[in-house]
C-alpha cells in the first residue's frame, strides 16, 4: 500500500486497541509547492496567525464553564463540520488525465477556516479549565480532520498549532493524547501546508517522543509516516532528530511485540529516512542488522510482506559503507545467509503444512529482493575486512561452496560473488583450486546455464582463480578450456562473450599446456572439416563477424599471449618447437588479421606496444616472420611501422608531431642509397637490441622508446628471415626503414646521454626514404 494513513475516530476506549480502527492508506499524492511560512510558535506561545495567545489564562474565563455550557460548546464544535455542501451536479465527462488535481474552492476553504477559528477561544477556555470534555472536543475535531476539505482550514485557523503546542509543552491524559495524535496525523495526510507547520516550529521531536509509550504506538507510527511521506523537509528533520534510532530501539525491544502490525510502516519510514544525506551519520550502525534479525526470526516469523519490507529496508542502509562494516563488528554474515535460504524455503516453495506456492507477483517480489540483497552482499564482500573475517577454510565459505551446486540461481550468484572476493590473493586462489576443488562446480555451471547474471559471476570468480600460475594448468586439465567455446558463440550476450574470452586469455598467458588445448584440432578425422580447425579458429571467426571493439581487442590480446609463449617456450627441444610453430601457423593461417588489430588501433597505447613486442618475438623465427611479412602487405598496418621508425606518414611525409626544443628530432645521417648496409653504429645498436615488453605503469616517453626499439628489431628480423624471399623494391623499403629507424633510435640515445644544449641539431633526413615509400605503396597494398 502507498500514500498516507488517515486515522479514524474511536467511540470508546475499547476500540483503541483495534488496528482495524485505522483507515486504509489514501492514494499516492503529487508534491505541491510549500508555503513560504506557517504559524510559528514564539517563546511566549503566541500563534502568529491568530494574533493572540491562546494559552494565556487571562483570555480564559475565571471560572470553569458549567457542564451545560460545555455540552453546548461540544455541540458547536461538532455542528461546524456539518457545513452545507453544494448539491450534486449532473453527470460530467470523466477527465482523460488521471493526474488532474481537484480544484480548490477558496471561498469554501475560507468559510471553513472562519468557523474553526471562532472555536479556538472555546478550546482555550476548556483547556485552561482542565475540562474532561476536552477529550471529546479533540475527538470531534480529529473526526472532522478525516475529510480532506477540513485539513488546510485546520491549519490556517490555528487549531492544528494549538494541539501541537499542548502536545509539546504539557503532559496530557492518555485519551486526549490519542485524539491529538489523530488530529495531527489526519491534518498532515496529503497536506504539505500542515507538514510545513509541524517542521517549521520543530514539533516533530515531541511526536517522536510518543514512541516511548507502548499504548500510543498504533497512533504515533502512522502519524510520523503521514508527516514525512513525500515531504523531504520533514524527512530531513526526522533524520536529524534520530527517528531511526528510536525506531530501531523500538522494534528490537519486547515493547513492540503487540504492535507488529505496524512493522510495515516502520520499514516505510526507514526507507524514506535513508534517502537523506544525514541519515548514515545519525542512524545506529546496527540498523540493517536489527532489520535482518527480525526477518530471520523463526520463533516469531514475519509474513512475506513484512519479510520483504524488512530485507529491502536493510538493503537500503547496507548501500552505505558504515552499515556494511557493522556486519563484521556484529558477526552478522550468517544472518544474511539465512535470509537468502529462508526466502526460498519459507515462501518460494510449497511447504509441508499445505500452504500454496506464491503466485507470479510474489515470486517477482522475492526475486527482486534477493537481487538487491545479493548486490549489497557483493559490496560487503569487497571490503578488505571480509577476506580477513572469512578465510577459504571456514564454515561460512563452506556454506557458500555448497550453494554453487544449488538449484536456486540467486544462491549460486551470491556464492560466486562472495567467494570471488575471498579469492584476492594467490594463496587463497591456490587453496580454492588445489584443496577445495571449487573450480569443478563452476565449470559445471558454465557447461549448463544460460543465465547471464550467473554466467557473469561465475566467469569473474574463475578469472580470479586463473591468475596464479600454479592454477592455470589445473583449470585446463579440469576441462575449463573446453567449456568456454559455448559462451563464445553467444552473440546476443556480448558481455558474456567478452568475459569468457578474457578468462581464456588469462588461462593461456604463460601456460603452454592450455595453449595446446586451445590450438588442438577439433577432430582427428582427416576427412572432417574440423580436422583443420581449433578453438582458436572459432575466435578468429568471431573476430571477423563482431563489431564490438572490446571483444575484438580481447581476442587479439589472447592471440598475442599465445604467440608470445609459442615463440619463447623453453620446455621443448628447438626441433620440437620448430615443428610446433609450423603446425600452429599452418592450422591458423588467418591469425594475422586479429594480430594486426593491435598495432593499427590507437585507442589503447599499452595494447599497441604489446603488439609491437609480440611482432618482434614472432619475426625471430621463419614461421612467425612469414606471418608478420604477410601482415605488412596491408598498408594500414605498414603505415604505423613507418611512422614509428621515421616520424613520417606514408601519404604526405609530414612528421607525426612537431619537434620540441627538449627532444631530439628523428632523421638519418648521410644520404645512403637504397640497398646499402647500415653503418657500424646502427649495426652495433641492432645487435644489442632484443624484444622488450612494456611495464603497465610505463609513461608515454618510455612507451615510445620501447616501441621504436621493438619495431627496429622487427624489421631487422624480417630482413634476416624473409629478406631473400622479398621483391627487390620491398626489401629495399625495409632496409631503408632499418637505416632510418636505426638513426632515429641512435639520435634519441645520444640526446638522452648528452648534456642539455641551447641549439638542438636535427640530423639530415635521408633523401630516398620518402621516394621509396611512395613507390612501394602500390606493391604493399596489392
Amino acid at each position: 500500500m502507498s500514500g498516507n494513513h488517515s486515522m479514524e475516530g474511536f467511540q470508546s476506549l475499547d476500540s483503541l486497541d483495534s488496528v482495524a480502527g485505522m483507515a486504509a492508506f489514501a492514494q499516492d499524492t503529487q508534491s505541491v509547492s510549500l508555503p513560504e511560512s506557517g504559524p510559528i510558535r514564539d517563546a511566549s506561545g503566541v500563534n502568529s496567525t491568530l494574533g493572540y495567545n491562546v494559552f494565556d489564562t487571562a483570555n480564559a474565563l475565571n471560572t470553569p464553564p458549567s457542564n451545560e455550557t460545555q455540552g453546548h460548546m461540544i455541540q458547536s464544535i461538532a455542528s461546524m463540520f456539518e457545513l452545507e455542501e453544494e448539491p450534486p451536479k449532473g453527470d460530467e465527462e470523466m477527465a482523460d488525465d488521471d493526474d488532474t488535481e481537484e480544484q480548490v474552492d477558496i471561498e469554501d476553504q475560507q468559510k471553513r477556516t472562519a468557523r474553526l477559528k471562532s472555536a479556538l477561544p472555546t478550546l482555550a477556555q476548556m483547556w485552561w479549565a482542565d475540562s474532561e470534555h476536552m477529550d471529546l472536543m479533540a475527538e470531534k475535531l480529529a473526526d472532522g480532520s478525516r475529510d480532506p476539505k477540513w485539513r488546510i482550514p485546520l491549519g490556517d485557523s490555528g487549531i492544528l498549532n494549538f494541539f501541537l503546542e499542548i502536545l509539546y509543552a504539557h503532559t496530557l491524559r492518555h485519551t486526549l493524547k490519542i485524539h491529538v495524535l489523530r488530529l495531527i496525523g489526519n491534518s498532515c495526510a496529503d497536506t504539505d501546508e500542515n507538514r510545513a507547520r509541524v517542521v517549521s516550529s520543530n514539533y516533530l521531536p515531541s511526536i517522536i517522543l510518543q514512541l516511548q509509550d507502548t499504548n500510543l504506538l498504533p497512533f504515533a507510527i502512522p502519524v510520523l509516516y503521514n508527516i514525512i511521506i513525500d515531504y523531504e523537509p520533514a524527512q530531513l528533520q526526522a533524520s536529524n532528530s534520530y527517528l531511526s534510532k528510536s525506531l530501531v530501539e523500538l522494534i528490537s525491544s519486547p515493547r513492540f511485540s503487540n504492535s507488529t502490525a505496524f512493522l510495515g510502516y516502520v520499514c516505510k519510514i526507514l526507507d524514506l529516512l535513508i534517502t537523506q544525506s544525514t541519515e548514515p551519520e545519525f542512524a545506529p550502525d546496527n540498523t540493517a542488522i536489527v532489520l535482518l534479525r527480525i526477518a530471520a526470526d523463526r520463533e516469531r516469523p514475519a509474513d512475506m510482506e513484512d519479510f520483504v519490507a524488512l530485507v529491502n529496508s536493510a538493503v537500503a542502509y547496507l548501500k552505505h559503507e558504515k552499515f556494511q562494516k557493522a556486519f563484521f563488528v556484529y558477526g552478522s554474515l550468517d544472518i544474511a545467509r539465512s535470509i537468502l535460504v529462508d526466502s526460498y524455503t519459507r515462501f518460494d516453495s510449497t511447504p509441508s503444512f499445505g500452504l500454496s506456492a506464491p503466485d507470479q507477483d510474489d515470486a517477482k517480489i522475492l526475486s527482486e529482493m534477493r537481487s538487491g540483497l545479493n548486490q549489497v552482499l557483493s559490496d560487503v564482500s569487497a571490503l578488505p575486512e571480509f577476506a580477513v573475517a572469512v578465510p577459504v577454510i571456514s564454515p561460512f565459505a563452506s556454506s557458500l561452496r555448497r550453494w554453487l551446486s544449488s538449484p536456486q540461481l540467486q544462491l549460486q550468484v551470491c556464492a560466486c560473488i562472495m567467494l570471488g572476493n575471498i579469492a584476492r590473493s594467490d594463496a587463497a586462489c591456490e587453496e580454492f583450486v588445489h584443496t577445495c576443488q571449487v573450480h569443478k562446480p563452476l565449470i559445471t555451471v558454465l557447461e549448463n546455464t544460460s543465465d547471464s547474471q550467473l554466467l557473469h559471476a561465475t566467469l569473474g570468480f574463475l578469472k580470479n582463480l586463473a591468475l596464479p600460475a600454479k592454477n592455470k594448468e589445473a583449470l585446463g586439465e579440469a576441462g575449463l578450456m573446453e567449456a568456454l567455446p559455448r559462451l563464445w558463440a553467444m552473440d546476443t550476450l556480448q558481455q558474456i562473450q567478452y568475459s569468457s574470452i578474457s578468462l581464456a586469455r588469462v588461462l593461456v598467458t604463460g601456460c603452454f599446456e592450455n595453449i595446446r588445448r586451445v590450438a588442438q584440432r577439433l577432430s582427428d578425422d582427416p576427412d572432417s572439416p574440423a580436422n583443420m580447425r581449433s578453438h582458436m579458429s572459432l575466435l578468429i571467426a568471431l573476430f571477423n563477424r563482431t563489431d564490438v571493439e572490446p571483444i575484438k581487442m580481447e581476442i587479439t590480446r589472447m592471440f598475442a599471449a599465445i604467440c608470445r609463449v609459442v615463440n619463447t617456450f623453453q620446455g621443448r627441444t628447438p626441433e620440437q618447437m620448430t615443428n610446433i610453430r609450423k603446425k600452429f601457423f599452418l592450422m591458423h593461417p588467418d591469425i594475422g588479421r586479429p594480430l594486426s588489430f593491435m598495432v593499427s588501433q590507437t585507442k589503447w597505447p599499452i595494447v599497441r606496444s604489446e603488439g609491437w613486442f609480440v611482432f618482434a618475438l614472432m619475426a625471430r623465427y621463419p614461421e612467425g616472420a612469414e606471418c608478420i611479412s604477410d601482415i605488412m602487405q596491408d598498408v594500414h598496418i605498414f603505415q604505423p611501422l613507418v611512422e614509428l621508425l621515421t616520424g613520417r606518414s606514408i601519404v604526405d611525409g609530414s612528421p607525426i608531431s612537431s619537434p620540441t626544443q627538449t627532444s631530439p628530432s628523428p632523421g638519418s645521417g648521410t644520404g645512403a642509397t637504397a640497398g646499402t648496409s647500415p653503418d657500424q653504429g646502427i649495426q652495433d645498436l641492432i645487435s644489442g637490441l632484443s624484444p622488450e615488453s612494456i611495464e603497465p605503469q610505463a609513461q608515454a616517453a618510455e612507451i615510445s622508446r620501447v616501441d621504436r626499439e621493438n619495431a627496429l628489431v622487427l624489421v631487422s628480423e624480417l630482413l634476416k628471415n624473409r629478406g631473400s624471399d622479398m621483391a627487390v623494391m620491398r626489401r629495399t623499403l625495409f632496409e631503408d626503414l632499418l637505416k632510418g629507424g636505426g638513426e632515429l633510435v641512435l639520435s634519441y640515445k645520444e640526446a638522452s646521454e648528452a648534456p642539455p644544449s641551447s641549439h638542438a641539431s636535427r640530423p639530415k633526413s635521408g633523401s630516398t626514404l620518402q621516394e621509396v615509400v611512395l613507390q612501394g605503396a602500390f606493391e604493399l597494398g596489392s
